[in-house]
C-alpha cells in the first residue's frame, strides 16, 4: 500500500490549487455518491448491453464492472475536470502580457480589442481559439497541443484549417481588418505549439516527424494555406529551415497587417505566444505542472467504477447490498480512526486502520471478501502493479480521510435507507 497525494486531504499551496480542490472535491464526491446504490441511466436492454444479458456468472460479473464504467466515466465525460483552466492558469504567468484569454471565440474579437465594430456571424468568424494574446501592437493566437500525439492527423488538419479560415477571413473582410487595425495592431500571430513529446520532454520537429502521421496532418494544412494565399493571390514568403523547435513559418501581408502563421514546439510555443516577453521557459512550465499533479481524479474513478462493480456482484450472489464503502461507513468506531489517519498521514497509520477495516467486514461481511479479484486489483495488475485487497481497502480509506467526502456519503447514505434492504448478512 501506498500514501496517495489526494489534493482533497491537502492544504492548498496556492490559489491554483485552491481551485483545483474545490473542482475535485465536487468531482470525488459525485463519483463516491454512486457507490452508495445501484440507481442507473442504464438498463440491460440498452444496446451497449446486447450480448451481456446472459446469465452465466462470468456475464454476470462484467455486466456489473461494464454498467459501473458506463456509469461513472458517463458522469465524468460531462463534467470536464478543468484541465483547460488549469493549463491556463500556469502559462499566464510564463510571460508578460497586456490582457489574455482561454477559449476566445473570435466574435468576441471586436468587444475585447475595445472596437466599436460588429462582426457578421459566418462559418469563418464562429471559430474557438484556446489562447489570444495581445502584447503592444502584436496580436496572437494559438492553438494548443499538450503532446505529439494530442488529436493525431485530424487533431493537425482541424487546427490547420482554422488558421486557413482566419486566412481567409482577414483577406476577404474589411471590418475584420478594421477592428484589427484601429485597435493598433501591427502584427497577428497564428501559432499551432505543442509542447511535449510522448515521453513528456520539450517537443522537437524530429521528435514530431518521428511520430509520423500526426506531423503529416501538420503539413497537409500548410499546403492548404498556401494553396487559399495563392488562389487570392496574396504575396507570401514560407521559412522551412530545419530548427529543432519550428516547422515552417508562412508570412503575408495584407492593408498594412502583417500575418505570421507558425508551428512551433516545446520552449518556442511559449516564446512566440508572448512575442519576445516570456519570463520563464518551457521547464518551469513542466515542473510547475508536475508539482499539481494529484491521483484524485483517476484513482477516484478506478476505485468507484470497482465499488459499485462489487455492490451489485454482492447482492446477486449474496442478496446484500454492500461494499467495502457502505461497510466502514456504518462503522463510527472505524470512520473515528480514519479521523486519527488523516491527523498522522503515514504508512503505519494507514495499515493499521487497513486492518481493522478488513477485520470489522470478515465479522459482518465475509462474503464480500470473497469477491475477488475486484475491478480495481484486475486494473492494476494489467498495468504490471502488485494490488491486492488490503491496497485496495486502503486507498478507500485515503478518499474517506476527507470530511467533506464523508459527510456527503452519509446524508446520500441516510437519504437511501428507506429503500435498501439490509446492508450486513450476519448469518
Amino acid at each position: 500500500m501506498r500514501i496517495r497525494r489526494l489534493l482533497i486531504c491537502t492544504k492548498p499551496r496556492n490559489e491554483i490549487e485552491e481551485s483545483l480542490k474545490r473542482m475535485y472535491l465536487k468531482r470525488v464526491q459525485e463519483m463516491f455518491k454512486r457507490t452508495l446504490s445501484m440507481d442507473s441511466i442504464f438498463n440491460v436492454f440498452d444496446e451497449v448491453f446486447h450480448g451481456l444479458s446472459q446469465s452465466s456468472v462470468v456475464s454476470e460479473n462484467l455486466y456489473s464492472f461494464y454498467e459501473s464504467l458506463l456509469t461513472i466515466t458517463s458522469y465524468y465525460q460531462h463534467s470536464q475536470a478543468g484541465r483547460g483552466s488549469l493549463i491556463a492558469k500556469l502559462m499566464e504567468e510564463l510571460g508578460a502580457t497586456e490582457k489574455m484569454e482561454f477559449e476566445f471565440a473570435l466574435m468576441k474579437l471586436p468587444q475585447w480589442l475595445e472596437q466599436d465594430v460588429k462582426l457578421e456571424e459566418s462559418e469563418l468568424t464562429k471559430q474557438k481559439f484556446d489562447i489570444v494574446n495581445k502584447s503592444e501592437d502584436n496580436l496572437a493566437f494559438c492553438e494548443l497541443k499538450m503532446k505529439v500525439y494530442s488529436g493525431c492527423t485530424a487533431g493537425r488538419v482541424e487546427l490547420m484549417e482554422k488558421f486557413n479560415k482566419f486566412t481567409k477571413l482577414i483577406i476577404d473582410n474589411q471590418s475584420f481588418r478594421n477592428c484589427i487595425k484601429n485597435a493598433g495592431i501591427k502584427n497577428v500571430f497564428l501559432i499551432g505549439g505543442i509542447l511535449f513529446d510522448i515521453q513528456g520532454e520539450p517537443a522537437s520537429t524530429q521528435k514530431d516527424k518521428e511520430w509520423g502521421i500526426c506531423y503529416n496532418g501538420l503539413i497537409r494544412g500548410k499546403n492548404d494555406i498556401i494553396k487559399t494565399l495563392k488562389d487570392k493571390n496574396i504575396q507570401y514568403k514560407v521559412d522551412e529551415e530545419k530548427l529543432p523547435e519550428k516547422a515552417f513559418l508562412i508570412e503575408f501581408e495584407v492593408d498594412n497587417i502583417k500575418v505570421n502563421i507558425i508551428a512551433v514546439y516545446g520552449n518556442e510555443v511559449i516564446k512566440s505566444l508572448f512575442v519576445g516577453k516570456q519570463k520563464y521557459d518551457i521547464e518551469h512550465f513542466k515542473k510547475q505542472l508536475e508539482e499539481i499533479l494529484y491521483d484524485d481524479l483517476w484513482l477516484g474513478q478506478i476505485i468507484t467504477m470497482s465499488e459499485r462493480a462489487l455492490l451489485d456482484q454482492n447482492f446477486k450472489k449474496n442478496k446484500n447490498l454492500n461494499n467495502y464503502i457502505l461497510s466502514i461507513l456504518k462503522s463510527n468506531e472505524l470512520l473515528s480512526e480514519i479521523k486519527n489517519f488523516q491527523l498522522s498521514r503515514n504508512n503505519r497509520t494507514l495499515e493499521e486502520v487497513t486492518d481493522k477495516a478488513i477485520e470489522m467486514i470478515k465479522q459482518y461481511d465475509k462474503n464480500l471478501l470473497d469477491i475477488i479479484p475486484t475491478p480495481a486489483e484486475i486494473i492494476f495488475k494489467s498495468s504490471g502493479n502488485d494490488y491486492n485487497i488490503k491496497d485496495y481497502i486502503a486507498d478507500i480509506i485515503q478518499f474517506l480521510s476527507c470530511e467533506e467526502v464523508v459527510n456527503i456519503l452519509q446524508q446520500e447514505n441516510f437519504a437511501n435507507d428507506k429503500e435498501r434492504p439490509i446492508a450486513y448478512n450476519t448469518a
